[in-house]
């Protein structure tokens, strides 16, 4: 009996609390080196399972969405060779794919998960994003409880603005918990929806509530909780009436975030108008992967445009513009295509799965937070590139199974 299979067990609890733990972690402030620690024990790990079985992880590995991963990385790594600083390029993407990024967590969790069924990885996966988004939520309770020993009372200022990525980010698994916690224990789900309600408030991010509408509104594509749509639509109205109500003068800033209908300058003129024009000059090839790049380049030709809202560069706001404006029309495409068979992909694991609640539930996790992250509020802010490779790995590591493997094992047994 070989090492792996007489450690079956133990190994599996080690990988399953590797990528755990630093999913739990992703988006914590200030543990940057706890997150080196778990990301180098998965190298490792990954390396001697690579070295010990070969064959059955690279088979593993033998995937289409993989191989759009390494097209698109292909691409920006090219990029290099004609932006107009190499070394800022060089640095933005090894950050972006290599350092816990797209491309090394699309090779490492379906490496790490290779030897589990496709129920585990989604316990996994619904555990990791649950543990992760109440270890955020409490972190900013504290932050607020601090800030109002401060003097700086909640929905005042933009200080918790921050956040708001990982709270759409993981926002999907809050109505997946209503069909999976027992009647019982609902009260935690009620107690967990008021906060983050709260939280989301608090970051006064309009693209951030436009994108968990969106993810509400995905849900609802799926599944009909009428009594859920009723009790949040309850918690939310009796919230801001209340606040409205009793801090006229503390919500101010508040309202006005909801009332306002303008688009904050970015459109014709404004950041993505702007970023826009600039890729008009060298739609084909890009400017160069990095931000300073795209800073500097739009801060020398701003005294050329007076009509320019912005006279000092603020981004893009908006991830595919970006992305176009760093890697051209091909980078452009290829993430594309990693974005639409990564929708694919799970949609078509949602039909396959569809008696099987928390693998169904898992894959419908990985599509809301794909669409309501990249393409919704990518639209409105320059997200994070990162976090999709948290997405790409358990997807990768889901589809290297069977739906019906676990029922074929017990069968057999």
């Amino acid at each position: 009996m070989s090492f792996l299979e007489k450690n079956k067990i133990l190994l599996s609890k080690y990988n399953r609390f590797l990528i755990f733990l630093f999913v739990a972690l992703f988006f914590v402030e200030n543990v940057t080196r706890y997150k080196h620690i778990l990301f180098y024990l998965m190298i490792a790990t990954a390396l001697i399972y690579l070295c010990i079985d070969t064959k059955n992880v690279l088979k593993t590995l033998n995937n289409k969405v993989l191989y759009l991963v390494l097209l698109f990385s292909a691409i920006l790594y090219i990029t290099i060779s004609y932006s107009s600083i190499p070394s800022v390029s060089i640095k933005a993407i090894n950050n972006n794919l290599l350092n816990y990024g797209i491309l090394s967590l699309s090779v490492l969790f379906p490496i790490l998960l290779y030897k589990e069924n496709q129920k585990s990885i989604s316990s996994l996966l619904l555990i990791s994003f649950t543990v992760s988004l109440v270890v955020i939520l409490l972190i900013e309770l504290y932050r607020y409880y601090v800030a109002y020993h401060n003097g700086v009372l909640p929905f005042t200022t933009y200080d918790f603005r921050h956040v708001s990525d990982a709270l759409v980010f993981f926002f999907p698994i809050i109505p997946i918990l209503w069909y999976l916690l027992p009647k019982s224990k609902l009260v935690y789900f009620y107690l967990l929806s008021v906060v983050f309600l709260f939280v989301l408030l608090g970051t006064l991010s309009r693209g951030a509530w436009v994108a968990v509408a969106a993810a509400a509104i995905i849900f609802l594509c799926f599944k009909r909780p009428w009594k859920l749509i009723g009790i949040g639509l309850g918690i939310m109205v009796i919230s801001l009436v209340v606040l409205k109500t009793t801090y006229p003068d503390v919500t101010k800033k508040l309202f006005y975030k909801l009332e306002q209908t303008d688009s904050t300058h970015r459109y014709q003129n404004g950041t993505q108008g702007t970023a826009f024009e600039l890729i008009m000059d060298k739609p084909i090839v890009g400017y160069g992967f990095g931000d300073k790049i795209y800073h500097e380049k739009y801060n020398s030709v701003v005294k050329n445009n007076p009509t320019w809202t912005f006279r000092t560069s603020i981004g893009p706001h908006n991830i595919w513009l970006y992305t176009w404006f760093g890697a051209g029309i091909m980078g452009l495409i290829s993430f594309g295509l990693v974005f639409f068979a990564m929708c694919y992909s799970s949609l078509k694991g949602i039909c396959h799965s569809t008696s099987q609640s928390k693998i169904y539930f898992s894959f419908m996790a990985l599509l809301i937070s794909l669409v309501s992250f990249y393409l919704v509020r990518g639209m409105f802010e320059q997200i994070d590139l990162k976090p999709l490779g948290i997405l790409l790995g358990f997807l990768i590591a889901m589809m290297g199974h069977n739906p019906n493997e676990q029922k074929e094992k017990t069968s057999h047994e």
